[in-house]
Protein backbone atom coordinates (compact mmCIF):
# COMPACT_ATOMS: atom_id res chain seq x y z
CA UNK A 1 0.00 0.00 0.00
CA UNK A 2 2.68 2.29 1.38
CA UNK A 3 4.38 1.39 -2.30
CA UNK A 4 1.68 2.40 -4.33
CA UNK A 5 1.11 5.62 -2.77
CA UNK A 6 4.67 6.32 -3.13
CA UNK A 7 4.39 5.45 -6.54
CA UNK A 8 1.41 7.33 -7.51
CA UNK A 9 2.76 10.11 -5.29
CA UNK A 10 6.16 10.46 -6.43
CA UNK A 11 5.60 11.67 -10.28
CA UNK A 12 2.49 14.00 -9.19
CA UNK A 13 4.65 15.36 -6.14
CA UNK A 14 7.78 15.85 -8.75
CA UNK A 15 5.77 17.83 -10.65
CA UNK A 16 4.47 20.40 -8.59
CA UNK A 17 8.19 21.07 -7.04
CA UNK A 18 9.47 22.02 -10.61
CA UNK A 19 6.49 24.14 -11.50
CA UNK A 20 7.03 26.23 -8.19
CA UNK A 21 10.45 26.04 -9.31
CA UNK A 22 10.31 27.22 -12.70
CA UNK A 23 7.80 29.90 -11.44
CA UNK A 24 10.19 31.26 -9.24
CA UNK A 25 12.67 31.54 -11.75
CA UNK A 26 10.20 32.65 -14.30
CA UNK A 27 9.63 36.17 -11.55
CA UNK A 28 13.13 36.60 -10.97
CA UNK A 29 13.72 36.68 -14.85
CA UNK A 30 11.14 39.62 -15.40
CA UNK A 31 11.19 41.08 -11.61
CA UNK A 32 14.90 41.64 -11.11
CA UNK A 33 15.45 43.91 -14.60
CA UNK A 34 12.65 45.93 -13.83
CA UNK A 35 14.17 46.39 -10.27
CA UNK A 36 17.65 47.51 -11.99
CA UNK A 37 15.75 49.60 -14.67
CA UNK A 38 13.70 51.53 -11.31
CA UNK A 39 17.20 51.90 -9.42
CA UNK A 40 19.04 53.36 -12.90
CA UNK A 41 16.06 55.76 -13.61
CA UNK A 42 16.94 58.97 -11.61
CA UNK A 43 14.52 60.97 -13.24
CA UNK A 44 11.93 58.32 -12.47
CA UNK A 45 8.99 58.50 -9.41
CA UNK A 46 8.26 54.99 -9.61
CA UNK A 47 9.36 52.99 -6.09
CA UNK A 48 10.59 49.33 -6.38
CA UNK A 49 6.94 47.81 -5.61
CA UNK A 50 6.43 49.72 -8.78
CA UNK A 51 9.09 47.79 -10.86
CA UNK A 52 7.62 45.01 -9.04
CA UNK A 53 4.45 45.04 -10.68
CA UNK A 54 5.89 45.88 -14.08
CA UNK A 55 7.84 42.91 -14.00
CA UNK A 56 4.73 40.86 -13.33
CA UNK A 57 2.87 42.32 -16.26
CA UNK A 58 5.98 41.64 -18.43
CA UNK A 59 5.51 38.27 -17.51
CA UNK A 60 2.14 37.66 -17.82
CA UNK A 61 2.67 39.10 -21.40
CA UNK A 62 5.88 36.95 -22.26
CA UNK A 63 3.27 33.98 -21.61
CA UNK A 64 1.34 35.46 -24.44
CA UNK A 65 -1.59 36.88 -22.21
CA UNK A 66 -3.25 40.55 -22.37
CA UNK A 67 -2.63 43.78 -19.73
CA UNK A 68 -5.04 46.39 -19.93
CA UNK A 69 -3.43 50.41 -19.17
CA UNK A 70 -4.59 52.94 -18.74
CA UNK A 71 -1.79 55.29 -18.18
CA UNK A 72 -2.36 58.61 -20.49
CA UNK A 73 -0.25 57.76 -23.18
CA UNK A 74 -0.45 54.29 -23.62
CA UNK A 75 -4.69 53.41 -23.38
CA UNK A 76 -6.41 50.33 -24.13
CA UNK A 77 -5.07 46.46 -24.17
CA UNK A 78 -1.77 45.33 -24.98
CA UNK A 79 -1.58 41.71 -26.83
CA UNK A 80 1.56 42.13 -28.20
CA UNK A 81 4.15 39.35 -27.24
CA UNK A 82 7.71 39.50 -26.72
CA UNK A 83 8.38 36.14 -28.01
CA UNK A 84 12.16 36.24 -27.11
CA UNK A 85 10.78 36.00 -23.84
CA UNK A 86 8.29 32.97 -24.65
CA UNK A 87 10.85 31.63 -26.37
CA UNK A 88 13.06 31.76 -22.55
CA UNK A 89 10.30 30.78 -20.19
CA UNK A 90 9.50 28.27 -22.64
CA UNK A 91 13.25 26.59 -22.16
CA UNK A 92 13.05 27.16 -18.27
CA UNK A 93 9.91 24.69 -18.37
CA UNK A 94 11.74 22.28 -20.89
CA UNK A 95 14.56 22.07 -18.54
CA UNK A 96 12.83 21.25 -15.27
CA UNK A 97 10.81 18.54 -17.18
CA UNK A 98 13.79 17.15 -18.73
CA UNK A 99 14.86 16.46 -14.77
CA UNK A 100 11.88 15.45 -13.40
CA UNK A 101 12.16 12.62 -16.55
CA UNK A 102 16.01 11.84 -15.93
CA UNK A 103 14.77 11.51 -11.87
CA UNK A 104 11.94 9.32 -12.52
CA UNK A 105 14.15 6.95 -14.95
CA UNK A 106 11.76 6.76 -17.51
CA UNK A 107 14.19 5.12 -19.88
CA UNK A 108 16.03 1.99 -18.82
CA UNK A 109 19.09 1.33 -20.69
CA UNK A 110 18.68 -2.09 -21.57
CA UNK A 111 14.79 -2.38 -22.05
CA UNK A 112 14.10 0.95 -23.72
CA UNK A 113 10.99 2.63 -22.05
CA UNK A 114 10.33 0.86 -18.22
CA UNK A 115 6.86 -0.15 -17.32
CA UNK A 116 4.34 2.92 -16.77
CA UNK A 117 6.92 4.95 -18.01
CA UNK A 118 4.49 6.95 -19.88
CA UNK A 119 2.00 6.88 -17.09
CA UNK A 120 4.80 8.80 -14.59
CA UNK A 121 5.83 10.71 -17.27
CA UNK A 122 2.07 12.08 -17.92
CA UNK A 123 1.04 12.82 -14.22
CA UNK A 124 3.95 14.75 -13.79
CA UNK A 125 4.05 16.53 -16.73
CA UNK A 126 0.00 16.92 -16.15
CA UNK A 127 0.27 18.30 -12.09
CA UNK A 128 3.58 20.89 -13.81
CA UNK A 129 1.20 22.28 -15.98
CA UNK A 130 -1.86 22.73 -13.62
CA UNK A 131 0.22 24.27 -10.87
CA UNK A 132 2.46 26.39 -13.61
CA UNK A 133 -0.92 27.62 -15.11
CA UNK A 134 -2.74 28.85 -11.28
CA UNK A 135 0.66 30.13 -10.44
CA UNK A 136 0.65 32.62 -13.71
CA UNK A 137 -3.29 33.46 -12.95
CA UNK A 138 -2.00 34.02 -9.15
CA UNK A 139 0.68 36.52 -10.54
CA UNK A 140 -1.50 38.14 -12.60
CA UNK A 141 -3.66 38.65 -10.15
CA UNK A 142 -0.81 40.38 -7.84
CA UNK A 143 0.14 42.46 -10.90
CA UNK A 144 -2.89 44.57 -10.70
CA UNK A 145 -2.64 48.29 -9.85
CA UNK A 146 -4.58 51.75 -11.01
CA UNK A 147 -2.07 52.06 -14.41
CA UNK A 148 -2.08 48.13 -15.06
CA UNK A 149 -4.60 45.38 -15.28
CA UNK A 150 -3.36 41.82 -16.42
CA UNK A 151 -6.55 40.05 -17.77
CA UNK A 152 -6.47 36.73 -15.33
CA UNK A 153 -7.75 33.96 -17.47
CA UNK A 154 -6.00 34.80 -20.65
CA UNK A 155 -3.17 34.57 -18.37
CA UNK A 156 -4.43 31.07 -17.26
CA UNK A 157 -4.89 29.64 -20.35
CA UNK A 158 -1.34 31.29 -21.94
CA UNK A 159 0.13 29.89 -18.89
CA UNK A 160 -1.02 26.29 -19.27
CA UNK A 161 -0.06 26.45 -23.10
CA UNK A 162 3.28 27.51 -22.41
CA UNK A 163 3.73 24.53 -19.11
CA UNK A 164 2.61 21.98 -21.32
CA UNK A 165 4.17 22.43 -24.72
CA UNK A 166 7.82 23.24 -22.75
CA UNK A 167 7.11 20.51 -19.91
CA UNK A 168 6.36 18.03 -23.19
CA UNK A 169 9.52 19.16 -24.88
CA UNK A 170 11.36 18.56 -21.76
CA UNK A 171 10.03 14.95 -21.13
CA UNK A 172 10.57 13.89 -24.47
CA UNK A 173 14.09 15.51 -24.00
CA UNK A 174 14.66 13.37 -21.17
CA UNK A 175 13.95 10.03 -23.03
CA UNK A 176 17.08 10.80 -25.84
CA UNK A 177 20.23 8.79 -25.06
CA UNK A 178 23.19 9.03 -27.07
CA UNK A 179 25.12 5.66 -28.22
CA UNK A 180 27.45 3.67 -26.34
CA UNK A 181 29.97 0.93 -26.87
CA UNK A 182 27.16 -1.66 -26.09
CA UNK A 183 23.91 0.16 -26.26
CA UNK A 184 22.38 1.77 -29.18
CA UNK A 185 21.03 5.39 -28.75
CA UNK A 186 17.88 6.79 -28.36
CA UNK A 187 16.29 9.79 -30.32
CA UNK A 188 13.00 11.40 -29.67
CA UNK A 189 11.77 11.61 -33.10
CA UNK A 190 12.24 7.81 -34.33
CA UNK A 191 9.60 7.56 -31.44
CA UNK A 192 7.21 8.21 -33.00
CA UNK A 193 4.64 6.08 -35.10
CA UNK A 194 5.75 5.84 -39.64
CA UNK A 195 5.77 7.75 -41.21
CA UNK A 196 4.98 10.74 -38.94
CA UNK A 197 8.55 10.62 -37.46
CA UNK A 198 9.90 11.31 -41.20
CA UNK A 199 7.51 14.63 -41.19
CA UNK A 200 8.07 15.62 -37.80
CA UNK A 201 11.80 15.60 -38.77
CA UNK A 202 11.19 17.58 -42.70
CA UNK A 203 8.86 20.10 -40.77
CA UNK A 204 11.66 20.65 -38.26
CA UNK A 205 14.26 20.85 -41.06
CA UNK A 206 12.19 23.22 -42.96
CA UNK A 207 10.91 25.23 -39.66
CA UNK A 208 14.70 25.67 -38.31
CA UNK A 209 15.82 27.04 -41.84
CA UNK A 210 13.17 29.61 -42.20
CA UNK A 211 13.62 30.95 -38.65
CA UNK A 212 16.91 30.90 -39.62
CA UNK A 213 16.02 33.11 -43.09
CA UNK A 214 13.96 35.38 -40.60
CA UNK A 215 16.90 35.66 -38.14
CA UNK A 216 19.21 36.78 -41.48
CA UNK A 217 17.36 39.38 -42.91
CA UNK A 218 16.10 41.20 -39.79
CA UNK A 219 20.24 41.05 -38.37
CA UNK A 220 21.19 42.31 -42.00
CA UNK A 221 18.83 45.22 -42.21
CA UNK A 222 19.53 46.00 -38.50
CA UNK A 223 22.88 46.15 -39.52
CA UNK A 224 22.35 48.15 -42.45
CA UNK A 225 20.66 51.20 -40.05
CA UNK A 226 22.80 50.72 -37.06
CA UNK A 227 23.33 54.35 -37.49
CA UNK A 228 19.88 55.84 -37.32
CA UNK A 229 19.73 53.26 -34.19
CA UNK A 230 22.99 54.20 -32.62
CA UNK A 231 21.18 58.10 -33.20
CA UNK A 232 18.76 57.29 -31.06
CA UNK A 233 20.20 55.69 -28.80
CA UNK A 234 22.04 58.10 -27.68
CA UNK A 235 19.07 60.84 -28.13
CA UNK A 236 17.24 58.73 -25.06
CA UNK A 237 20.19 58.93 -22.89
CA UNK A 238 19.22 55.97 -20.78
CA UNK A 239 22.41 55.48 -19.04
CA UNK A 240 24.59 52.12 -17.97
CA UNK A 241 21.86 50.52 -16.57
CA UNK A 242 19.08 51.94 -17.97
CA UNK A 243 20.86 51.13 -21.58
CA UNK A 244 21.17 47.42 -20.63
CA UNK A 245 17.80 47.12 -20.15
CA UNK A 246 16.78 48.68 -22.69
CA UNK A 247 19.10 46.40 -25.03
CA UNK A 248 17.68 43.14 -22.40
CA UNK A 249 14.22 44.56 -24.18
CA UNK A 250 14.94 44.71 -27.44
CA UNK A 251 16.62 41.22 -27.34
CA UNK A 252 13.17 40.16 -25.67
CA UNK A 253 11.94 42.39 -29.20
CA UNK A 254 14.86 40.59 -31.62
CA UNK A 255 12.50 37.32 -32.72
CA UNK A 256 9.21 39.78 -33.50
CA UNK A 257 11.51 41.32 -35.99
CA UNK A 258 12.69 38.18 -37.44
CA UNK A 259 9.41 36.56 -37.38
CA UNK A 260 7.98 39.58 -39.27
CA UNK A 261 10.77 39.82 -42.32
CA UNK A 262 10.55 36.15 -42.48
CA UNK A 263 6.59 36.89 -43.29
CA UNK A 264 7.53 39.52 -45.28
CA UNK A 265 10.01 37.72 -47.55
CA UNK A 266 7.20 34.87 -48.03
CA UNK A 267 4.81 37.30 -49.40
CA UNK A 268 2.68 38.81 -46.60
CA UNK A 269 2.33 42.15 -45.42
CA UNK A 270 3.47 43.50 -42.00
CA UNK A 271 1.83 46.32 -40.28
CA UNK A 272 3.26 48.36 -37.72
CA UNK A 273 0.83 50.72 -36.97
CA UNK A 274 -2.02 52.43 -38.52
CA UNK A 275 -1.15 53.14 -42.39
CA UNK A 276 2.10 51.45 -42.60
CA UNK A 277 2.60 48.51 -44.63
CA UNK A 278 6.03 46.27 -45.02
CA UNK A 279 6.30 44.14 -48.28
CA UNK A 280 8.27 42.99 -50.68
CA UNK A 281 6.18 45.24 -53.18
CA UNK A 282 7.84 48.55 -51.21
CA UNK A 283 6.92 50.40 -47.33
CA UNK A 284 4.68 52.65 -46.17
CA UNK A 285 5.54 54.02 -42.70
CA UNK A 286 4.27 56.62 -40.16
CA UNK A 287 5.15 57.53 -36.79
CA UNK A 288 6.97 54.86 -35.11
CA UNK A 289 7.77 53.90 -31.23
CA UNK A 290 11.26 55.57 -29.96
CA UNK A 291 12.99 52.13 -30.06
CA UNK A 292 16.18 52.30 -31.31
CA UNK A 293 15.86 49.11 -33.36
CA UNK A 294 12.67 50.30 -34.97
CA UNK A 295 15.18 53.12 -36.51
CA UNK A 296 16.94 50.71 -38.13
CA UNK A 297 13.82 49.36 -40.34
CA UNK A 298 13.34 49.97 -44.38
CA UNK A 299 12.58 54.09 -45.11
CA UNK A 300 9.12 54.87 -46.73
CA UNK A 301 9.38 53.81 -51.03
CA UNK A 302 8.92 51.47 -53.51
CA UNK A 303 10.62 48.26 -53.36
CA UNK A 304 13.09 47.51 -56.80
CA UNK A 305 11.49 44.79 -59.23
CA UNK A 306 13.67 42.39 -58.04
CA UNK A 307 13.02 42.63 -54.18
CA UNK A 308 10.05 39.74 -55.63
CA UNK A 309 13.27 37.55 -56.25
CA UNK A 310 13.86 37.61 -52.20
CA UNK A 311 11.30 34.41 -52.03
CA UNK A 312 13.70 32.20 -52.73
CA UNK A 313 15.33 32.68 -49.75
CA UNK A 314 12.50 30.65 -48.00
CA UNK A 315 11.91 28.64 -50.89
CA UNK A 316 15.36 26.63 -50.12
CA UNK A 317 14.49 25.26 -46.50
CA UNK A 318 10.83 24.41 -48.01
CA UNK A 319 12.84 22.07 -50.61
CA UNK A 320 15.22 20.95 -47.95
CA UNK A 321 12.54 19.86 -46.00
CA UNK A 322 10.78 17.80 -48.94
CA UNK A 323 13.49 16.27 -49.85
CA UNK A 324 14.53 15.37 -46.54
CA UNK A 325 10.97 13.81 -46.35
CA UNK A 326 11.51 11.49 -49.76
CA UNK A 327 14.35 10.20 -48.62
CA UNK A 328 13.35 9.20 -45.39
CA UNK A 329 9.90 7.55 -46.46
CA UNK A 330 11.46 5.56 -49.86
CA UNK A 331 11.31 3.21 -47.99
CA UNK A 332 7.38 2.61 -46.91
CA UNK A 333 4.46 1.84 -48.61
CA UNK A 334 2.73 3.95 -51.49
CA UNK A 335 0.00 4.85 -48.83
CA UNK A 336 2.18 5.86 -46.40
CA UNK A 337 4.42 7.71 -48.43
CA UNK A 338 1.59 9.61 -49.77
CA UNK A 339 -0.03 10.25 -46.08
CA UNK A 340 3.58 11.90 -45.23
CA UNK A 341 3.40 13.50 -48.75
CA UNK A 342 0.29 15.16 -48.04
CA UNK A 343 1.09 16.31 -44.31
CA UNK A 344 4.19 17.84 -44.82
CA UNK A 345 2.62 21.18 -46.81
CA UNK A 346 -0.44 20.86 -44.43
CA UNK A 347 1.82 20.65 -40.99
CA UNK A 348 4.02 23.25 -42.59
CA UNK A 349 1.68 25.96 -43.19
CA UNK A 350 -0.17 25.49 -40.03
CA UNK A 351 3.23 25.81 -38.20
CA UNK A 352 3.89 28.97 -40.11
CA UNK A 353 0.65 30.24 -39.40
CA UNK A 354 0.49 29.98 -35.75
CA UNK A 355 4.08 31.40 -35.32
CA UNK A 356 2.73 34.48 -37.62
CA UNK A 357 0.01 34.43 -35.28
CA UNK A 358 2.18 34.84 -31.64
CA UNK A 359 3.34 37.49 -33.63
CA UNK A 360 0.39 39.46 -34.36
CA UNK A 361 -1.05 41.87 -31.07
CA UNK A 362 -1.63 45.38 -30.17
CA UNK A 363 -0.21 48.34 -28.40
CA UNK A 364 -3.40 49.84 -26.85
CA UNK A 365 -6.57 51.49 -28.86
CA UNK A 366 -4.00 54.56 -30.95
CA UNK A 367 -1.98 54.19 -33.65
CA UNK A 368 -0.64 50.90 -32.66
CA UNK A 369 -3.59 48.82 -32.78
CA UNK A 370 -2.85 46.64 -34.94
CA UNK A 371 1.08 45.06 -35.32
CA UNK A 372 2.52 42.25 -36.81
CA UNK A 373 1.39 40.06 -40.02
CA UNK A 374 -1.88 40.35 -41.93
CA UNK A 375 -2.99 36.87 -41.48
CA UNK A 376 -4.79 37.37 -45.12
CA UNK A 377 -2.04 38.48 -47.22
CA UNK A 378 0.00 35.41 -46.09
CA UNK A 379 -2.06 32.48 -46.43
CA UNK A 380 -1.89 32.16 -50.53
CA UNK A 381 1.79 32.83 -51.28
CA UNK A 382 2.68 30.42 -48.30
CA UNK A 383 0.48 27.70 -49.32
CA UNK A 384 1.97 28.26 -53.03
CA UNK A 385 5.36 28.03 -52.08
CA UNK A 386 5.00 24.68 -49.60
CA UNK A 387 3.48 23.05 -51.76
CA UNK A 388 4.40 24.38 -54.92
CA UNK A 389 8.35 23.25 -53.25
CA UNK A 390 6.89 19.71 -52.19
CA UNK A 391 5.33 19.36 -55.53
CA UNK A 392 8.54 19.99 -57.24
CA UNK A 393 10.86 17.84 -55.16
CA UNK A 394 8.10 15.01 -55.35
CA UNK A 395 8.15 15.32 -59.75
CA UNK A 396 11.87 15.51 -59.78
CA UNK A 397 12.86 12.69 -57.00
CA UNK A 398 9.70 10.55 -56.41
CA UNK A 399 8.54 9.97 -60.19
CA UNK A 400 9.90 8.40 -62.88
CA UNK A 401 11.03 12.02 -64.38
CA UNK A 402 14.47 11.52 -63.42
CA UNK A 403 14.85 8.40 -65.13
CA UNK A 404 13.43 9.64 -67.81
CA UNK A 405 15.13 12.51 -68.23
CA UNK A 406 18.17 10.68 -68.18
CA UNK A 407 17.45 8.15 -70.42
CA UNK A 408 16.00 10.47 -73.22
CA UNK A 409 19.52 12.81 -72.66
CA UNK A 410 21.57 9.00 -73.09
CA UNK A 411 19.11 8.38 -76.24
CA UNK A 412 19.77 11.90 -77.65
CA UNK A 413 23.34 11.44 -76.88
CA UNK A 414 23.54 8.39 -78.95
CA UNK A 415 22.03 9.46 -81.54
CA UNK A 416 23.72 12.73 -81.65
CA UNK A 417 27.04 10.41 -81.59
CA UNK A 418 25.57 8.01 -84.26
CA UNK A 419 24.98 10.83 -86.58
CA UNK A 420 28.02 12.45 -86.00
CA UNK A 421 30.15 9.17 -86.49
CA UNK A 422 27.69 8.92 -90.04
CA UNK A 423 28.37 12.34 -90.96
CA UNK A 424 32.27 11.70 -90.05
CA UNK A 425 32.22 7.86 -92.17
CA UNK A 426 30.37 10.11 -95.36
CA UNK A 427 32.93 13.07 -94.92
CA UNK A 428 35.69 10.49 -95.09
CA UNK A 429 33.85 8.83 -97.87
CA UNK A 430 33.24 11.65 -99.81
CA UNK A 431 37.10 12.80 -98.84
CA UNK A 432 38.19 9.51 -100.57
CA UNK A 433 36.46 9.69 -103.75
CA UNK A 434 37.50 13.02 -104.24
CA UNK A 435 41.00 12.12 -103.43
CA UNK A 436 40.50 9.55 -106.19
CA UNK A 437 38.86 11.92 -108.58
CA UNK A 438 42.06 14.63 -108.14
CA UNK A 439 44.18 11.42 -108.47
CA UNK A 440 42.76 10.17 -111.66
CA UNK A 441 42.92 13.74 -113.31
CA UNK A 442 46.08 13.95 -112.21
CA UNK A 443 47.04 11.07 -114.05
CA UNK A 444 44.77 12.29 -117.00
CA UNK A 445 46.56 15.08 -117.30
CA UNK A 446 50.19 13.88 -116.78
CA UNK A 447 48.96 10.92 -119.49
CA UNK A 448 47.65 14.16 -121.83
CA UNK A 449 50.56 16.12 -121.41
CA UNK A 450 52.87 12.61 -122.39
CA UNK A 451 50.61 12.52 -125.71
CA UNK A 452 50.82 16.08 -126.17
CA UNK A 453 54.93 15.77 -125.93
CA UNK A 454 54.58 12.76 -128.34
CA UNK A 455 52.89 14.34 -130.49
CA UNK A 456 54.51 17.33 -130.70
CA UNK A 457 57.71 15.27 -131.94
CA UNK A 458 56.01 12.95 -134.54
CA UNK A 459 55.00 16.67 -135.62
CA UNK A 460 58.48 17.50 -135.87
CA UNK A 461 59.83 14.58 -137.25
CA UNK A 462 56.99 14.60 -139.55
CA UNK A 463 57.91 17.71 -140.82
CA UNK A 464 61.66 17.13 -141.39
CA UNK A 465 60.46 14.48 -143.10
CA UNK A 466 58.53 16.43 -145.49
CA UNK A 467 61.27 18.99 -145.57
CA UNK A 468 63.31 15.74 -147.04
CA UNK A 469 60.87 14.51 -149.22
CA UNK A 470 60.24 18.17 -150.12
CA UNK A 471 64.31 18.65 -150.46
CA UNK A 472 64.86 15.16 -152.33
CA UNK A 473 61.83 16.26 -155.03
CA UNK A 474 63.23 18.95 -156.11
CA UNK A 475 66.18 17.77 -156.79
CA UNK A 476 65.04 14.94 -159.12
CA UNK A 477 63.05 17.72 -160.49
CA UNK A 478 66.22 20.21 -161.43
CA UNK A 479 67.62 19.05 -164.73
CA UNK A 480 71.56 17.95 -164.92
CA UNK A 481 73.71 20.57 -166.10
CA UNK A 482 76.75 19.15 -168.69
CA UNK A 483 80.04 18.82 -166.64
CA UNK A 484 82.62 20.86 -168.04
CA UNK A 485 86.49 19.12 -168.10
CA UNK A 486 89.03 21.87 -169.14
CA UNK A 487 90.95 20.58 -171.68
CA UNK A 488 94.47 21.23 -170.14
CA UNK A 489 93.29 18.37 -167.57
CA UNK A 490 92.61 16.28 -170.07
CA UNK A 491 95.92 16.15 -171.99
CA UNK A 492 98.43 16.86 -168.89
CA UNK A 493 98.85 12.52 -168.09
CA UNK A 494 100.10 12.62 -171.73
CA UNK A 495 103.00 15.65 -171.50
CA UNK A 496 104.00 13.57 -168.08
Amino acid sequence: MNSSGQSIASPLVRGVLAAVITLGTAVALTVIPALAAQVAGTRSSATALDAILIGLNVLVLGHGGGITLSTGVIDGTVTLTPLGLMALLMLVCAIAMRRVGHVLELVDVETGLRPRALGDAGSALGSYTVVYAIGVGVLAALGRSGDASPMIVPAVISGALVALVGGLTGVLWSLARRPTATHPGVRVLDLLPMPFDAVARAVLLAMTGLVGVGALAATGQLLFGIRSAGALFDELGPGIVGGIVLVLLQLALLPLLMVWALVILLGGTVTMGTGTAYSLAGVESGVMPALPMLAALPQPGEAPGWAVLLMALPLIPLVLGAVRLVRDTRHLQRRDRVIAWVAYPLVTTVAVLLLAGLATGGIGDGRLLHLGPRMGTLLLPLLLLTVGATAAVLAIMATPLIPWVRASVASLRERVETAEQKERAEKGATAEQDSVQTQGATADAETGEDVETVGDTGTVEAEETVEVAETGASTDEAPEQPVEIPEDEVSRPADR
